[in-house]
């Protein structure tokens, strides 16, 4: 087993203790100096999370509480260490308010920005009525957004590639609104996330019913992703989101969609160009109708009317021959997919409290710790990018 949390604090005090008393005056200042910049946790170097949360600049976000408080422009400033306490307390995997609130003396509070130690009731409004659960998720994408944005300064573009896939969430015994899944062999819940291929900065995610079609999240995923400013340009799935609809609407959008070829699968003659063709002059009387069209303006017309199985037929038929013709290639591309999915997923469960002993049952109790868990990967990527960190942006194991 691992050391506890509290031995390990105890440890790095002592050890940051014995260190200033082994300095002299111009080493001590130097040393100072040094607690001015960014210390990125690492395993031989883990840090507080307050000495993280205390690095993050929230001002790009706060407009998300514009229309929560009548008077923001005249208290916008007071927000900023609210803020940040949010990102302390996602970071330092803090399962409730209370536990996140008690665990910090008033030089904590103070490093976050606060005069002194704040009212409780002031953070709780803050965090429940003020932001509220529901609403998670927006402020997760306007951090996504911002780190887009400061990433793309860098010439950095996330999403160009991105993974999508499912994982379970085991609900506590008695819960009265989790279901019972006989695929996982549990009662619980489900999250959808979408990530990039290269950094694993989620991009969006979706609580889930755990008996609930992941396939139907891939169409909004990627809206999502649209309205961030990502240009998506390959999209890796598993065989579940490879739905003739999704197919078709994410290759006639220029997201080229690479997924698992279910055993089962044979080529459909619906897909045939010849078929499309014949298809496609069925609309011969629409006022949109183009003569002469060539096969790529076809399929975009027929999606657009909704022929999403020829559509997305002909799309899967293309992926199939590529499969078969490159196996080896198009295998290795669908299992980093699968591995690097396995590994994100495996990270969040026992880096964050999305699996860790939830304390909370029912529907708002997992919609929390979803959140807080996306929430924590986010904040610490904003986090490291905001203080020129552009490495493992996502790593939370090593912020105690």
């Amino acid at each position: 087993m691992g050391m506890p949390e509290i031995e390990i604090e105890k440890h790095v005090k002592n050890y940051w203790g014995s260190i200033g008393r082994l300095l002299n005056d111009e080493e001590r200042a130097a040393f100072n100096e040094i607690e001015k910049q960014f210390i990125d946790p690492t395993e031989d170097n883990p840090v507080k999370a307050v000495d993280v949360a205390k690095w993050l600049d929230p001002t790009p976000l706060l407009d998300i509480l514009k229309t929560r408080y009548p008077y923001f422009d005249n208290i916008k400033e007071r927000l900023i260490p609210r803020f940040r306490f949010l990102a302390y307390m996602t970071i330092s995997k803090k399962r409730n308010l209370r536990q996140a609130y008690l665990s910090l003396s008033e030089s904590d509070f103070m490093q976050l920005g606060f005069d002194d130690i704040p009212n409780y009731e002031l953070l709780r409004e803050f965090l429940y009525e003020r932001i509220g659960v529901e609403n998670f998720p927006f402020v997760f994408h306007c951090i996504v957004k911002e780190i887009v944005f400061l990433l793309k300064k860098k010439d950095i573009l996330l999403g160009t590639q991105i993974f999508q896939d499912a994982t379970d969430v085991r609900a506590l015994k008695h819960d009265p609104d989790a279901k019972y899944s006989g695929y996982y062999k549990e009662s619980g819940y489900k999250l959808d996330v979408t990530t990039d291929a290269e950094l694993e900065i989620p991009l969006h995610y979706l609580p889930m019913e755990i008996t609930a079609d992941e396939g139907k999240n891939l169409v909004p995923s990627q809206e999502q992703l649209a309205s961030l400013g990502i240009q998506e340009k390959e999209c890796i799935v598993d065989d579940k989101y490879a739905t003739y609809e999704n197919i078709a609407q994410s290759e006639t959008q220029g997201i080229k969609m690479f997924y698992k070829i279910a055993d089962h699968w044979v080529s459909n003659p619906i897909g045939k160009p010849e078929e499309i063709k014949r298809l496609y002059q069925k609309y011969h009387q629409e006022e949109d109708f183009v003569a002469g069209a060539n096969l790529e303006f076809m399929l975009q017309y027929l999606s657009k009317k909704g022929e999403n199985e020829a559509v997305g037929a002909y799309f899967r038929n293309q992926r199939m021959a590529e499969a078969k013709k490159h196996p080896f290639k198009y295998e290795k591309k669908c299992k980093k997919r699968g591995s690097h999915m396995e590994g994100f997923f495996g990270r969040i469960k026992t880096t964050t409290i999305l699996d860790d002993h939830p304390s909370r049952r029912g529907w708002k109790g997992f919609l929390l710790r979803a959140g807080f868990s996306m929430l924590s990967l986010v904040f610490a990527a904003l986090i490291r990018v905001q203080n020129g960190i552009l490495e493992h942006l996502t790593n939370v194991t090593y912020i105690i």
